[in-house]
């Protein structure tokens, strides 16, 4: 039997969720940005490089630390657990893409030891150290960028990816 009571209809009005996702996405993203200037990040990340010959191949550490927005990388490299060399980078943060989840660095000091009593480096190694040298000799500035894929604080682990580079690294967090 119909009814001639009016249907009652309700509006959805979509304006303040969107502003509620909005708002949320910007406290996240500042938070993140607060907790890497407050906190920092710590990670210690390792892997290994493969020379042409089987004699060149060596075994990678990176220590990542940030605290205030600046950043040291300290990058290790051993053959058979013997230290042959670091290259430490330092600089300071220039962006944060939050989207995507990548840092961009600006890398504006780095200095470069060989352990005691190593003369030379495997080739591949060394051209990575020219590489890097001409670029802060020449532009005063380098851009690096991490970008985090994965990371799961509970476990204490991250995976990421630098640029140039493009390596990817498991990493453990402090």
């Amino acid at each position: 039997m119909p009814s001639d009571s009016p249907v009652k209809t309700s509006t959805f009005n979509t304006l303040p969720i969107l502003l509620c996702i909005f708002t949320a996405v910007i406290l996240i993203s500042g938070f993140h940005y607060y907790q890497l200037s407050e906190d920092g990040i710590n990670m210690v990340c390792e892997g290994n490089s493969y020379g042409e010959d089987t004699n060149d191949d060596l075994d990678l550490r990176l220590s990542l630390k940030t605290k205030n927005k600046l950043v040291s990388l300290n990058y290790q490299f051993f053959r058979q657990e013997k230290l042959l060399g670091k290259i430490t980078f330092r600089g300071a943060l220039d962006t944060l893409d939050v989207a995507t989840m990548t840092y961009r660095w600006m890398i504006d000091e780095g200095d470069f030891q060989l352990s005691f009593g190593q003369k030379a480096m495997p080739t591949h190694m060394a051209s990575i150290i020219e590489v890097a040298k001409q670029a802060l000799e020449q532009a005063k500035v380098a851009s690096l960028d991490m970008h985090i894929i994965d990371m799961d604080s509970a476990k204490g682990y991250a995976v990421v990816q630098f640029n140039p580079g493009n390596g990817i690294w498991i990493c453990n967090l402090d």
